[in-house]
């Protein structure tokens, strides 16, 4: 949709489709890291149908509702959102319901000659308010779905040959629990990037680290000692008090601490984007294991030395909170 009417007749007739439907999520075709997302709860809307609701009260309900929207931006306004739809232009979907709710994603490639390559599957970290800003990754994806996710990914590459598409592409999934049948997931595929994404960097770097290989029969990548390999990565560790250290701070930390990647047991952490650190206050990172639990535990180790080696010193001034950047560590 290219203007704010259109947007409002979509979600009407999403509305009209799902009469049950919670919330919307609404996306600006150019946002960035879920950064342009809004969500829209319908829920207060219920009271004030009318028992056989037409069209144009559901439209003339929806467009008086839109400035509700909560963004996931902070420093996002509907006055701002709304002249920005007309430049970048926008889409309404369902928001999938359901506890536990997972973002996994599938990553592939077509190859020129038009074959479908399984390259991996993560499991999103997501923060914001409503959990739909990219904050980083697990690799792989969990053993009870990522198998689905590659028949799925894979399937999609090849409506994506048939219509020309080569070279990588990702697939951004949600998945909650099936009502149906019991320790089932219910997945559902809900976005195609035809790029190289966030998830993109991690797994290279895991690559040419241990020069191993993925597996597709299994989801899981082994090394040449045949171990399986996970990790933790995020571009996102951002805290104010990591303003004003510099990249040879953050190398001396790293080596005091030993938390840089040790090629001996192929476990540690590689950082990145430490150009940012400074100005910023924010730094990349991949934290590689041997199991998930390692992994998740080199990188819980890494953000509490970080957080240590930052607070302020002076006891006059009040020290930094030592809390996690990724909502699963808080």
């Amino acid at each position: 949709m290219t203007d704010v009417e259109n947007l409002a007749k979509e979600a009407s007739l999403l509305w009209e489709r799902q009469p049950n439907l919670r919330r919307m999520v609404v996306k600006l075709n150019e946002g960035f890291s879920g950064e342009g997302n809004g969500l829209l709860d319908l829920t207060p809307l219920y009271p004030k149908l009318s028992p056989k609701p037409s069209f144009a009260e559901r439209m003339a309900l929806i467009q008086a509702h839109l400035p509700s929207i909560v963004f996931e931006s902070a420093t996002e306004s509907w006055t701002n959102y709304s002249n920005r739809i007309p430049i970048l232009g926008a889409i309404v979907e369902s928001y999938i319901e359901g506890k536990p709710k997972h973002s996994p994603s599938f990553q592939g490639r077509i190859t020129p000659n038009l074959q479908i390559e399984a390259l991996s599957t993560h499991d999103q970290i997501l923060g914001g308010p409503n959990n739909q800003v990219y904050l980083g990754c697990r690799f792989p994806a969990q053993e009870s779905y990522r198998l689905h996710l590659q028949e799925i990914g894979l399937k999609i590459g090849q409506n994506l040959a048939a219509k020309g598409v080569i070279e990588r592409f990702g697939v951004d999934f949600v998945a909650v629990p099936d009502p149906y049948h019991v320790d089932m997931w219910d997945i559902q595929a809900i976005e195609i990037n035809l790029r190289k994404g966030g998830t993109t960097h991690p797994f290279m770097t895991l690559k040419l680290l241990t020069n191993g290989e993925y597996d597709i029969q299994t989801g899981l990548f082994s090394g040449p000692k045949g171990t399986p390999k996970y990790y933790v990565a995020s571009d996102n560790l951002q805290k104010s008090s990591y303003c004003g250290l510099l990249p040879n701070d953050l190398m001396d930390i790293i080596a005091h601490h030993h938390l840089h990647f040790e090629s001996s047991s192929e476990t540690g952490t590689v950082f990145h984007l430490m150009g940012c650190v400074s100005e910023f206050g924010k730094v990349g990172l991949t934290s590689i294991g041997n199991s998930p639990e390692e992994a998740d535990t080199i990188y819980r180790h890494v953000v509490e030395v970080l957080n240590l080696e930052t607070q302020v010193k002076d006891e006059s001034r009040p020290a930094m909170p030592l809390a996690w950047c990724l909502s699963g560590y808080r």
